[in-house]
This record gives structure tokens, sequence and C-alpha cells, in this order.
């Protein structure tokens, strides 16, 4: 009776999780939205961003690898999350039709080098000025970016933290 008992829980436990390991619960799948071609051309992920990955600030840097390859680097505010990137843009049809261009939108693969992997994906405006989407990291939380090295953007002051805009934010807020 005990071993069918203890075959049973295996079967069970052996039931809840994925051939890699990881809990059924644990994997959020990430289904990206559909990428569209802009008319003024193709979207250029390159640069310098400051924001937040699933509630974290940071500063996002992205450099091209290749015509539809990226590699970005995130760097929280206290350094002590990081985690690289391999993004890839993907192609779309435009409005008006034709060959396949590169898109608005890159999805990624990422690691923080201490066993934390994930997926995600984002897109961004029409202006090359923001970025936005969603990050896979056990759970599933929110990307958010601005540019800081566009010529028509200034860089918020050092005086300015975290904390002066979530100050600001609450005031608005109440």
């Amino acid at each position: 009776m005990a071993r069918l008992l203890r075959a049973a829980l295996l079967l069970a436990l052996a039931g809840g999780c994925r051939p890699s390991g990881t809990l059924v619960s644990d994997v959020v799948d990430v289904a990206p939205p559909a990428g569209e071609v802009y008319p003024e051309g193709a979207s250029d992920f390159t640069g310098e961003w400051v924001g937040e990955s699933a509630g974290i600030f940071g500063t996002l840097t992205i450099q091209r690898l290749a015509s539809d390859r990226y590699y970005g680097r995130f760097t929280s505010e206290d350094g002590l999350v990081r985690f690289v990137c391999n993004l890839r843009q993907i192609r779309a049809t435009p409005a008006e039709g034709g060959a396949m261009l590169p898109s608005n939108l890159v999805t990624f693969q990422w690691q923080d080098g201490r066993g934390g992997r994930g997926g995600g994906w984002a897109l961004i405006n029409r202006e090359s000025s923001a970025l936005t989407g969603e990050i896979r990291y056990g759970g599933l939380g929110t990307l958010d970016f601005v540019r800081t090295d566009a010529p028509d953007i200034e860089a918020p002051a050092e005086a300015e933290t975290a904390d002066a805009f979530a100050d600001e934010f609450d005031e608005q807020a109440g």
C-alpha cells in the first residue's frame, strides 16, 4: 500500500512539472502583439532608455548586432538587478502591402547570469521615444522606458530621483 501511495505522489508531482524542471504554475507564456511597420521607415531600438522593468527602475542600453538583432543590458538604479537580453526585431508587411520590413516589435530572451532567465516583447512608438512591453520572470511584469539619448528629449536632472518622481505621482493621484 505504501508503494502505491508513493508512486501516486511521484506521478502527481511529475505531472506538475515541465521537462525543464520548472513548475507549470511558474511558467508564464508571453504572447506578443502583432508588429506594425510605420510609414516613416524601420524602427530603430538602439540607444539608452530609462524606466522600469517589472517595477524595478533602471537603465536599458540597446546596441545593434545585425539588421534584425540587438543586444540589451539592463541595470537597476541601485545596481543590484542586472540582466542582458538578446532581442530580435520582428518583420511585418506594411499596411500598403509589399515586402516584409522590420516592425516596431522586438521579442527577447533575457538572463541574469545567476540562473534567472525568461522572455518578453517590447513595442517602440512612432516617434522612437518610448518602449512598452512585457517581461516574463516567473511572473509577468511590464516594461516602460523612455529614450534618454534622443536630441529633443532632456534627461532628468540628477537631483530628480525615483523618490522625487514617486512623490510627484502621489501628489497627482491624491
